[in-house]
């Protein structure tokens, strides 16, 4: 419990806990085991036996009592507290909003952004200060696979039931694929691209929710555009009838060979070579 509580924390509610909670004994014991300093035989017996039993009613003092830790097994202890502290941070700019800190940053020594997502019913511009990256998504992305992916490695300040089943539509997921392949063949950033595809192709392929750590690996390995053409298919032949599939590809070959004759266009060979190989396959 005391992973969710910093130094900081305690010294701004000094004056609060040695009224109410703490003695100055304990108060200063409470922050020696804070800056990670060795206690002594007699500190260890007020700590565990006074100090620990009191550090529920703390939650009080530093509104963290709505706190939600999911996946704490993955991550790393001293994030948690550091976590919490940007949480409550957050919340006083915005107010009353559901706000979740997810990536990297919980399970990965090294990270370049802390991301922290808000849901809002508003759209409004994502914006950076320092390494926390601040991303809006709508209040209904609750119930999205993203966001089941999401919450798996996550510390938030509101409860939430996570979705396990979802449809992913043959349309959208195509979609998806073929804008990750035209960003990364126009040399774009295609990350946010990647992250949906590669949640949509596990879920598709073995209605697998990734969590954020398995994610994080697994971008890792795609290198280049046949690696993420062959999860396609993959997940294509795993996760639809064939009857379905064989119909949408036929006239997404079709409509694309045409416009070759208009345009040389790499990507257009790229789909079409790619939906090809899915028919054969699931013949």
């Amino acid at each position: 419990m005391e992973n969710l509580i910093t130094l900081d924390m305690v010294n701004k509610s000094e004056d609060v806990l040695r009224k109410r909670i703490f003695t100055n004994l304990q108060l200063n014991i409470l922050k020696k085991r804070l800056q990670k300093k060795e206690l002594d035989s007699n500190e260890k017996t007020y700590y565990y036996k006074y100090i620990k039993p009191k550090l529920e009613a703390m939650f009080y003092f530093f509104d963290i009592n709505e706190i939600n830790i999911n996946g704490r097994e993955d991550i790393l202890d001293n994030r948690i507290s550091e976590a919490v502290n940007i949480l409550n941070k957050i919340k006083r700019k915005h107010k009353n909003k559901k706000i979740m800190i997810s990536g990297s940053f919980l399970f990965n020594r090294d990270y370049n952004d802390i991301d922290v997502f808000i849901f809002t019913k508003y759209n409004k511009e994502d914006y950076k200060t320092g390494k926390i990256h601040v991303n809006f998504i709508p209040e209904n992305a609750i119930n999205s696979l993203f966001f089941s992916s999401l919450s798996k490695i996550s510390i938030s300040n509101f409860n939430y039931s996570r979705q396990n089943e979802f449809n992913i539509g043959l349309n959208d997921f195509i979609q998806n694929y073929e804008l990750l392949i035209n960003s990364i063949l126009n040399n774009e950033d295609y990350q946010k691209e990647l992250r949906d595809f590669l949640v949509n192709a596990e879920y598709a392929s073995g209605e697998i929710i990734l969590n954020t750590k398995q994610l994080y690996k697994l971008r890792k390995k795609v290198k280049n555009t046949k690696v993420i053409s062959s999860t396609l298919v993959t997940a294509l032949v795993l996760g639809y009838k064939k009857n379905t599939l064989n119909s949408a590809l036929k006239k997404y070959i079709a409509d694309y060979r045409k416009l070759l004759k208009q345009y040389n266009s790499p990507n257009l060979k790229e789909y079409i070579q790619t939906y090809e190989k899915v028919m054969n396959l699931a013949m």
